[in-house]
């Protein structure tokens, strides 16, 4: 599978959204690995273009890549790289716009889920 300019062997999430995931952890019981999972999906659904000011390489969680994407690596690969195909993102800013995407995705789902009976209703409208 082309991964673009995706390559990476950990992540590294920003203070914000790993006590953002934190929470989100103690609302749902889903680690963070699969919050990530979701936050991806979620950001990518918004249709627009998350800020680099959302890639912020600071001291917060790391997740290697087979725990970040699971058993799912070539699907969730597979709709980033599309996106970035769709707004004609350089392989050599993919990187940043994906911790960027996952960044944003953890803020909007910790704001819109409170509880499991809330990521019912964002799968739904999904």
């Amino acid at each position: 599978m082309d991964l673009g300019g995706l390559d990476f062997k950990r992540i590294k999430l920003s203070q914000e959204s790993t006590k953002k995931l934190q929470q989100f952890k103690t609302r749902t019981g889903l680690t963070p690995n699969i919050a990530c999972r979701l936050a991806l999906g979620v950001s990518l659904g918004e249709g627009s273009m998350p800020s680099l000011e959302l890639f912020v390489e600071e001291t917060g969680q790391e997740i290697n890549r087979y725990t970040l994407f699971g058993e799912h690596e070539q699907i969730l690969v597979a709709l980033f790289i599309q996106w970035c195909h769709e707004n004609q993102i350089p392989p050599e800013a993919q990187n940043k716009y994906f911790l960027a995407h996952i960044n944003r995705g953890v803020e909007s789902l910790t704001n819109r889920v409170k509880g499991l009976e809330g990521l019912t209703q964002l799968l739904k409208a999904g």
